[in-house]
């Protein structure tokens, strides 16, 4: 239950409009209480008032009369500006929450975000937030309205008989302290697992999804077929538990609300032969603790999916728990000096480098090679910040790398990484990730410069690119979820194509040729030099070829850095 405390106080972040949904939720239900109330007694006076002909003639009918049409008109308005303001509320809050999750999520390093599967914080995102409406709308909300009414049905009865008003004190209060307890307990390990369940079912259908073709191919898709299916029947299960507690929740209030008054018709007709009260108010009374149990109707519901949303809250605070990036406030103008000085990097307890010194002069070309796995991925992510090493320093132009804005570090690199992130976007989109600035004709150009255009002419089946309705369709060609439009090589090319793009002080290749057959790989690469000419290049490979362009070459092995050449 602690989990949620952080979120409830996010709550105060629209006080007025959920003050104004409480409100309007309280005004409902005395509204209700009102009319059955009211109706009890007016019945009841309009059937002694017709015993007798002088009774008849006197009574007024008006009054009431128009306080049930009162109560019932103002019923039916205030239980539509109740849902239309509470869920509005709880909209803009659950909207705000996932740009609050999001940006403490942001800065969060990705090693410690890889914990987490993708759909798995999708789910987080998605899922768990939405189980927060949970707070307002079924819990804290109706309690509050409950509260409320019970004393206000009260005190009204006080009115009449104190004996009348402290039962319902005890008959409906009891029934309050005794229902949260109650269902939180029956339904905390159902809502949980249906939690649990629900986001395995999730994951597992994503799955299946993006690797139907690979699965048909194998032939396991079957298998698979089976085990998203075996999910979906333990939630299925777990909704069948729920519903059944809910019907258990809606009989016992059943149970409450007819035993109940029965209890207060006793109690009010002992009132009305001790002369306290008259006939119409010992049916009133019945009639009003008949009407003020609707308050506790959403209380057993609210409270037995309790622990779904107290599991959602924890699984979204340990993602906000994780430490985040901490960036510096130096901004400095780059040049394209990097230096490695007695650098110590482990996962866990593997020891990957070792006392690491190592010094890029501004507008060198250096190479890294080495065995799979050696640390020369990892000596470059300390650069970027992807990882912050354990003992030492990195530093850009005398720089410590934390003391760099994540704005100045991003402007300072440029990177080809191993795998090429592509949005489900148009190629125009994609290619503005380096550059939001830059023209259509500059995108045309790099385009052209990768070879992307072929790929583009091959996809779009549009007219010849001499026209100029073609380049409009290269640059609106989409590449689809994940770049599913694109071979491994394209997406080499397109992220090339945002590094030139770019046109950084520093630039770190990671295999950038993989994928790439032999002629492109030895045309992209000088192009890629050609534009860096005169800048720092750190080249992560494991071939020998484009060696003999560097200025020097080091190997990583067992940690450690020795001169190749240069």
């Amino acid at each position: 239950m602690g989990n949620l405390l952080p979120f409830i106080k996010l709550y105060r972040r629209y006080p007025g409009a959920m003050a104004l949904g409480v409100l309007l939720s309280i005004t409902t239900l005395l509204a209700s209480l009102g009319l059955l109330a009211l109706s009890g007694w007016f019945i009841t006076s309009t059937a002694i008032a017709g015993l007798t002909l002088a009774t008849a003639q006197s009574f007024n009918f008006f009054t009431p009369g128009a306080g049930v049409r009162g109560f019932s008109i103002g019923r039916t308005a205030s239980r539509y500006f109740e849902r239309l303001v509470s869920h509005d509320a709880t909209f803009k809050l659950l909207a705000w929450l996932r740009g609050w999750f999001f940006a403490r999520l942001a800065p969060v390093p990705l090693h410690r975000l890889k914990q987490f599967r993708k759909g798995d914080l999708l789910n987080r995102l998605v899922a768990d937030v939405d189980a927060l409406d949970q707070l307002y709308l079924r819990m804290f909300s109706p309690i509050l309205a409950a509260v409320v009414t019970i004393v206000m049905l009260a005190l009204g009865l006080s009115w009449f008989s104190t004996t009348l008003g402290l039962s319902v004190v005890l008959m409906m209060g009891g029934w309050l302290l005794l229902l949260p307890p109650l269902f939180y307990a029956l339904g905390r390990h159902s809502s949980k697992a249906k939690g649990i369940s629900q986001q395995q079912l999730r994951q597992a259908a994503l799955d299946y999804l993006q690797g139907m073709a690979e699965l048909q191919i194998v032939g396991t898709e079957p298998v698979f077929r089976q085990q998203l299916d075996d999910r979906e029947r333990q939630l299925h299960q777990h909704q069948a538990r729920l519903s059944k507690l809910e019907g258990l929740g809606s009989a016992l209030l059943t149970f409450a609300a007819g035993s109940s008054a029965v209890w207060m018709l006793y109690l009010a007709a002992g009132e009305y032969q001790a002369e306290v009260i008259s006939g119409p108010v010992m049916v009133m009374s019945v009639f009003a603790v008949l009407a003020g149990f609707e308050a506790l109707m959403p209380v057993p519901g609210a409270f037995q999916f309790l622990g779904f949303t107290a599991q959602a809250a924890g699984q979204l605070k340990e993602v906000i728990d994780q430490p985040p990036m901490v960036y510096g406030k130096q901004a400095p103008e780059v040049k394209g000096l990097v230096e490695f000085k007695n650098v110590n990097f482990s996962y866990d307890e593997l020891q990957v480098l070792d006392q690491v010194t190592l010094t890029i002069p501004a507008g060198q070309h250096v190479a890294l090679v080495g065995k799979t796995g050696c640390g020369k991925s990892t000596l470059a992510g300390l650069l970027t910040r992807y990882n912050d090493c354990d003992s030492g320093q990195v530093l850009v132009d005398g720089v410590p790398v934390p003391d760099f804005t994540e704005q100045a570090l991003y402007q300072a690199l440029a990177v080809i990484p191993q795998k090429t992130h592509v949005l489900s976007a148009t190629l125009r989109d994609n290619l503005k990730l380096a550059d939001h600035s830059a023209s259509d004709e500059r995108l045309l150009e790099v385009i052209q410069t990768t070879g992307l255009n072929q790929l583009a002419a091959a996809r779009s089946n549009k007219v010849s690119s001499n026209k100029v309705n073609s380049n409009e369709a290269i640059l609106d060609l989409w590449l689809g979820q994940g770049g599913i439009m694109l071979s491994g090589g394209e997406q080499r090319r397109l992220a090339i194509a945002r590094t030139m793009l770019k046109q950084a002080d520093i630039l770190i290749m990671d295999e950038a040729s993989e994928g790439l057959d032999r002629f492109s790989e030895q045309l992209l690469l000088n192009r890629i030099l050609e534009a860096y000419q005169h800048k720092t290049v750190i080249m992560i490979t494991h071939k020998q070829s484009m060696l003999d362009k560097m200025d020097a070459v080091y190997r990583l092995d067992a940690g450690c850095l020795s001169v190749v050449a240069g």
